[in-house]
C-alpha cells in the first residue's frame, strides 16, 4: 500500500487519496471524474506538510462523502497533537489516526472504536440536515443496541408517526438498520457483542431490505457510515446518483413549535 502511493511520485504538499472496496488498489482523489463520488465503503487517507491543513480537507470531504472512512497521517513530530486533533475535530467520531507511512491501514480501520447511538444519530442528522431528528434517532438506536436511554422514551408509535414526517422509516426499521451498523462497525468482533450480533437470516433480511445487497457485503466494506448512507438510499432519503437530498421533508413549522 505504501509503496503504490510513492509510485505517485514527488508527495504533494497536501494529498488525499481513496481506497475503495476491496482495499487493493489506490487512487488520488484528484483523479475522481467531475460528479464521480467514491464508492461505498471506501477510505480517504490526508497527508501532508501541515496537519491541520490535511484535517481541515478531511472534513471538506467529509461533507461532500460523508460515507468514507476519513484517516489522518500524523508525522512522529506531531504525535503529541492526537488528543487535541480528537477532540476538536468533527470527525471525532469516526476519525482514524495513523502514522506517516501506514502501511497497516485497514488494520488500523477495523481497529476503530464501535459506534455509540449518539454517533449514528448525528451522522443521520447531519446528512440529512435534520437536527431535530437526532435526539429521536438516538432514543432508538439506544433502545436497539441495549443502551440505557438517556431521553424519557415515547412509545413507538409515537415515534413513528415523527419519523414518518421525514421518510418511510418507521421506530422499529431505524432500530433494524441501527443493529446493522453496529455490526458492519465491529466486523469480526461483532459476534463477541450481544447487542450487535444478528442471526444469519435476520442479518440477510436486513440486508436485503434496507441495503438492496446481500449479507455478505457487510463483510466486504469497512466501517458503518456506509450503512446508513445505503438506508438513507434505498429509503429515498437521499439520491444515490448525485449523493444529494431529497426534497425537503421537515416538519412544518407549526409541528416544530408544537414540540
Amino acid at each position: 500500500m505504501v509503496r503504490a502511493w510513492s509510485e505517485l511520485g514527488h508527495p504533494l504538499r497536501s494529498e488525499l487519496v481513496s481506497l475503495a472496496p476491496p482495499y487493493r488498489t489506490c487512487a488520488s482523489i484528484s483523479s475522481l471524474k467531475r460528479g464521480e463520488s467514491l464508492p461505498l465503503g471506501s477510505l480517504v487517507l490526508g497527508r501532508g506538510d501541515t496537519t491541520i491543513a490535511v484535517l481541515a480537507e478531511l472534513t471538506a470531504l467529509s461533507y461532500r462523502s460523508p460515507w468514507a472512512i476519513p484517516c489522518l497521517a500524523v508525522p512522529a513530530r506531531e504525535e503529541v497533537l492526537k488528543p487535541l486533533l480528537m477532540l476538536v475535530t468533527e470527525l471525532r467520531d469516526r476519525l482514524v489516526l495513523v502514522p506517516r507511512e501506514a502501511a497497516q491501514l485497514v488494520a488500523r480501520v477495523r481497529r476503530r472504536p464501535a459506534p455509540r447511538p449518539a454517533a449514528l444519530a448525528r451522522w443521520i442528522a447531519r446528512r440529512l440536515r435534520s437536527r431535530e431528528l437526532e435526539v429521536p434517532l438516538r432514543s432508538q438506536f439506544e433502545e436497539g443496541l441495549g443502551y440505557e436511554l438517556t431521553t424519557a422514551g415515547l412509545s413507538v408509535a409515537s415515534y413513528s408517526r415523527l419519523f414518518a414526517l421525514y421518510g418511510p422509516y418507521t421506530a422499529r426499521d431505524w432500530r433494524a438498520v441501527g443493529r446493522l451498523a453496529l455490526q458492519a462497525g465491529l466486523g469480526r468482533d461483532a459476534e463477541e457483542h450481544p447487542s450487535a450480533a444478528l442471526p444469519l437470516r435476520t442479518a440477510t433480511e436486513y440486508a436485503k431490505k434496507y441495503l438492496g445487497m446481500s449479507c455478505h457485503a457487510l463483510a466486504e466494506r469497512l466501517g458503518w457510515e456506509w450503512v446508513l448512507e445505503a438506508a438513507l438510499r434505498t429509503g429515498g432519503y437521499v439520491s444515490a446518483s448525485v449523493s444529494a437530498l431529497v426534497p425537503d421533508r421537515r416538519p412544518p413549522a407549526r409541528y416544530a413549535r408544537a414540540r
